[in-house]
């Protein structure tokens, strides 16, 4: 009898998951899903409004046909553990990966550099290429998606292309990295990666589509054509504004620190990158690095506007749902720190596009906090299909159905005991040592002034500390 009802339960089981495979084939509402990462991109496009030089015209053009989510972070400001949390649909809390590399600077003191600190960090957690692929989806993923090679298992894969390198000159940046290519776009990096994603876009096939496009520009070096840094006269640029005083003065050595520090990095010590950037040539030499980031965030924007242009047609008739966003932000000088890896909202915000047809209202703008922890379960939702028990983020669904609907708070690790916590209006940055930063963004948006020693907002800090202990200690 045993037997018999062990079988039985079985050839259930059997029948449920062929039926939903049977649904997905014949849902008359199927929807293809791309999801695109850009590698290093900050809030420098022009619907951001995040320097006033940008060209960023494909970019905006897709901001204007869905929801823009203009406060939208990373998990964590570097590659790896960003990536680990949007594939995982994990906090870093939980995946161990807090960093590219854990090698531990001076200012880090007893926290772990690796290592789950979550009570129950789930054991093997399937990323959503893998998910996707369970739930009957063709699943096809290219360029930098993961921090490496993509490790699932799925129907075609295409890595990185290799770049090519022929310089119009002989000048390098501080990292020794040439500039202007006197190659076209078509031995780029990106418009290969570009040009197979339009390939498996325009690939026919009975099952919806799960596509994830990684793009690499404006990530290191900032190698790209010629014509691009032409459209950003050296002699032109702007700098990142700044305050006319001194911008580190009211931080905790905690936050100076972390300011003077490149991901763990001390390539120019007793310098820090951005006290070398002005030995090398002064704001000259400053303004040459904001040059050749605007040229590479052109160049992508042009690559990601060939992809983008093939999407309006779908080949296999579904509706399509685009999501675009970026792995951290990126300083260029704010704070007098470079690169990512800082808890500031300059490393952490990014861009986050969302065009979802009979969804998303066009050109909508929403504030509410939001993280990349919340890709995993959104892009369930809008596929309609069961989301994984072990995810840690919230689908932003409702947010793109109602405007007015609300987020708590997102929240933002650089290390298990680094944290920050990111409302609507305000951001709290708890660091190991107790000390901290709180920063008011209605009244001040690039984050001049720390408000954690003001006693007018000694109750709103107090909150703030409970929800990152909260945060730190589940």
């Amino acid at each position: 009898m045993k037997n018999i009802l062990k079988k039985s339960a079985i050839l259930l089981s059997s029948l449920l998951y062929f039926n939903s495979f049977v649904f997905a084939d014949t849902d008359s509402n199927k929807k293809d899903i791309v999801f695109i990462i850009v590698d290093d991109l900050n809030t420098w496009i022009g619907a951001m409004g995040g320097h006033p030089q940008t060209k960023t015209p494909n970019l905006d053009a897709l901001a204007t046909r869905g929801v823009l989510f203009t406060n939208a972070h990373c998990n964590a400001p570097q590659c790896g553990p960003s990536r680990k949390s949007f594939l995982t649909g994990l906090y870093p809390k939980s995946t161990g990966k807090y960093f590219n590399v854990a090698k531990k600077m001076p200012f880090f003191k007893d926290q772990p550099l690796k290592g789950a600190t979550s009570k129950n960090p789930p054991k093997k957690p399937l990323d959503f290429h893998t998910h996707f692929m369970k739930n009957n989806y063709r699943v096809v993923s290219g360029g930098k998606v993961d921090h490496g090679s993509l490790k699932a298992k799925i129907d075609n894969k295409f890595d990185r292309p290799k770049e090519v390198k022929h310089f119009t000159d002989k000048r390098v940046n501080l990292w020794g990295e040439g500039g202007p290519q006197n190659i076209d776009d078509t031995m780029t990096g990106d418009y290969k990666t570009a040009q197979w994603a339009i390939k498996q876009w325009n690939t026919k096939s009975d099952k919806p589509l799960l596509m994830s496009v990684g793009f690499y520009r404006p990530h290191r070096p900032f190698n790209v054509p010629k014509e691009y840094f032409d459209k950003f006269p050296l002699e032109s640029i702007q700098l990142p504004k700044v305050p006319e005083f001194d911008d580190l003065a009211d931080l905790p050595e905690y936050g100076k620190a972390l300011a003077r520090s490149n991901a763990h990095k001390n390539l120019f010590k007793p310098r820090t990158v951005h006290e070398h950037i002005l030995h090398l040539g002064g704001e000259d030499e400053w303004k040459y690095m904001v040059q050749s980031y605007l040229a590479c965030i052109n160049y992508v924007d042009t690559q990601i506007g060939l992809f983008l242009e093939t999407l309006k047609n779908n080949p296999r008739g579904n509706d399509t749902v685009i999501i675009l966003t970026s792995d951290h932000g990126w300083d260029l000088g704010e704070k007098e720190h470079w690169c990512k890896a800082a808890l500031w909202r300059t490393t952490t915000r990014v861009p986050y596009i969302v065009v979802a047809p009979g969804l998303t209202q066009a050109g909508t703008v929403n504030q509410q906090p939001i993280s990349h922890v919340d890709i995993y379960p959104t892009l369930c939702d809008f596929a309609g299909i069961a989301k994984p028990k072990h995810l840690e983020g919230q689908s932003i669904l409702p947010l793109v159905k109602d405007s007015s609907a609300k987020r708590e708070a997102a929240y933002l690790s650089y290390g298990p005991r680094n944290t920050a916590v990111q409302t609507e209006r305000y951001r709290y940055i708890s660091y190991e040592d107790g000390s901290g930063e709180l920063y008011d963004h209605q009244k001040d948006p690039r984050e001049w002034t720390n408000l954690s020693s003001n006693p007018e907002y000694a109750e709103l800090k107090a909150k703030m500390i409970q929800k990152v202990k909260k945060f730190e200690n589940n």
